[in-house]
């Protein structure tokens, strides 16, 4: 056992705070995903990746600096230091793993990844092969390493850039929160501050947990409250809402997401569209002879209808037409339906009684709605 100094004392409280603060941002990350996990949308995917890359350099963190501190032993001096480097080196190995999606194909090359998969595997087999007291291990190690890291940094930037709203705003702590932490390892490690005399290695190492510490912070305040990632370009193949009163077959609020001018046409689409919803279900009725069976999507020659059903009012049908079937589009129709629910609720349990033209009771919504789409 090592004794420590006052001074070290305080570094290594400072390195356990960045630690546990280190694991519970990776925690998050994980809940936040399996939070959403159920509206199967796959670019939550990402959340993965920023978890496992967090947890691995959090992990490979906590055994360099118990072997800092604690460790004197040479043999296990020499496991725990390639230990600690393997775990840190694995982080951007299973970033990359999380983000081989087809669905990301329009902002980064895939076979591109693969090829980084393999070429950041070098550094972890030098380390593991190699002494890691040479420091040209170390420093080759870390220089194949950092080209998987850049690149990565490059695909956030490029996800920000195309993101929108509450998403990019949220990505943009997340990236300066990982540039952070990325760069505090430079700071921390041993092999590359090893250079310098005791009183700056003591400074570089505030300076590096500072900065891992502020970076966690920012990453944090950024998965926080993060919202479901939606496919690229998912507002282009929305056409139309409608939500339908299916007991007196009324219209309780349209919105033409094509911008749709004409009124007339509007109107003769409402009273055409409303009661070719209620026909659909009265006939699935008949055939399934059961009521509580329910149609979710109708497909037509260039469309298709998603439906969704009131929760507390079930006499409500929620439909939404697209001009493509993506996941994303079902998770916001969700989201018009919980939305319209919660702010209507009072107006909703007394719709059968109000007398009039009830869109107009209904349209503020047009607020609500512009910003599920933002986000």
């Amino acid at each position: 056992m090592i004794k420590l100094s006052a001074i070290q004392e305080v570094g290594f409280l400072l390195h356990i705070a960045a630690i546990l603060l280190g694991f519970q941002l990776a925690l998050y990350f994980f809940y936040r995903f399996f939070k959403i996990r159920d509206e199967r949308l796959p670019l939550n995917r990402i959340l993965l990746s920023f978890g496992f890359f967090y947890l691995l350099i959090i992990v490979g963190l906590f055994i360099l600096t118990i072997n800092k501190f604690f460790v004197a032993e040479s043999i296990l001096k020499e496991i725990l230091y390639k230990a600690g480097y393997i775990s840190i080196l694995f982080s951007p190995i299973t970033f990359v793993y999380f983000i081989l999606l087809q669905e990301l194909k329009k902002i980064v090359n895939l076979k591109l990844l693969k090829y980084l998969m393999l070429i950041s595997l070098i550094p972890i087999v030098i380390i593991a092969v190699l002494p890691i007291s040479l420091v040209i291990v170390i420093i080759t190690a870390i220089g194949i390493s950092s080209i998987c890291a850049i690149y990565i940094l490059f695909f956030q930037i490029r996800l920000i850039h195309i993101s929108r709203g509450e998403v990019k705003a949220r990505l943009s702590r997340i990236f300066v929160g990982n540039v952070l932490v990325v760069s505090s390892l430079f700071f921390l490690l041993d092999i590359v501050i090893s250079f310098f005399n005791l009183l700056v290695i003591t400074i570089l190492s505030f300076i590096g947990i500072s900065l891992i510490i502020m970076g966690m912070l920012s990453a944090l305040f950024g998965v926080y409250g993060f919202p479901a990632l939606f496919e690229f370009r998912w507002r282009e193949h929305l056409l139309k809402l409608f939500i339908i009163n299916r007991k007196n077959n009324s219209c309780l609020y349209a919105y033409d997401f094509s911008q749709i001018k004409d009124q007339n046409i509007q109107k003769d689409y409402k009273e055409l569209f409303s009661g070719g919803i209620t026909g659909i279900d009265n006939i699935l009725s008949v055939i399934t002879n059961t009521k509580t069976e329910k149609i979710y999507k109708i497909e037509q020659p260039d469309s298709l209808i998603l439906l969704e059903y009131g929760s507390n009012l079930p006499q409500l049908t929620y439909a939404l037409i697209i001009k493509k079937d993506l996941k994303s589009n079902r998770y916001f129709l969700r989201s018009i339906k919980n939305q319209f629910e919660s702010f209507y609720k009072e107006v909703l349990t007394n719709i059968d009684k109000i007398e009039g033209n009830v869109e107009l009771l209904f349209g503020s919504f047009d607020l609500i709605l512009n910003d599920l789409m933002v986000d």
